[in-house]
């Protein structure tokens, strides 16, 4: 099914210690150039609530290793809520495709709420997740944030990046907020994660840059791990 829409890119994902990261990092800077929304720092925040319906369908498809599945999330970066995303991820085995548009803090809050309803003059992604709140009940669940550190070139329109200190919080009523939020880690300390992203093919010297022979790919989900080490909210049940 998924096939038949088209704008599919390959995703990889690898979890690494921070000491092999350094290296990485480095390789990188040679190869890569670094993406023009990072600041001096070289990263950025980013921050995404996820929802699911009652019976936690996109959460159980990823538990069960269904090859078609959907995320529905809403993003931020930097915790500056003038920029706001709702985003829609179409994963088939390794291939992925998002679809974005913006939306404002007023229609966020009329979202989480349930207020919104669908208009024409409303972005079309927007309506379409209007539609399946009110069929499926979507609410939001967690909120995962982790500290990017991309890299991109445009040969073969690949994307490389590192994602640290990812971490989870139940404090969605604060989603928007600029402070640091209540949140705990998913991964073992001194341990992060990388991704591959790119079209139709890999440059060989960014595949070498990146990877050594001891990597192995993952099926990492942030989503997963974040419901899997946080209570779910209606009905609340722990996932094992």
């Amino acid at each position: 099914m998924f096939e038949e829409m088209g704008g599919f890119r390959h995703e990889y994902k690898y979890i690494e210690p921070d000491v092999s990261l350094m290296a990485t990092e480095s390789r990188m800077k040679a190869v890569m150039k670094r993406d023009e929304h990072v600041g001096s720092s070289g990263f950025y925040q980013v921050r995404s609530v996820y929802f699911d319906d009652y019976r936690n369908t996109y959460l159980r498809q990823n538990i069960d290793g269904v090859d078609e599945r959907v995320k529905w999330r809403i993003r931020i970066y930097d915790r500056n809520s003038n920029h706001i995303t709702l985003e829609r991820k179409l994963r088939k085995s390794d291939l992925v495709r998002k679809q974005a548009c913006l939306i404002d803090a007023e229609t966020y809050n009329k979202i989480v709420n349930r207020q919104v309803k669908i208009n024409s003059s409303q972005p079309e992604l927007l309506n379409m997740f209007m539609k399946e709140i009110k069929i499926y009940r979507l609410i939001p669940t967690t909120i995962v944030e982790y500290d990017r550190t991309p890299f991109v070139c445009s040969f073969g329109n690949v994307r490389v990046t590192i994602d640290r200190n990812i971490r989870i919080s139940l404090e969605l009523d604060d989603f928007l907020s600029d402070r640091r939020l209540d949140a705990r880690p998913v991964l073992e300390t001194g341990k992060s994660l990388i991704e591959v992203k790119y079209d139709t093919f890999l440059p060989d010297y960014i595949a070498h840059a990146v990877e050594h022979g001891r990597m192995r790919r993952e099926t990492f989900s942030k989503y997963y791990l974040a419901r899997k080490f946080s209570y779910v909210r209606r009905p609340y049940e722990f996932i094992r």
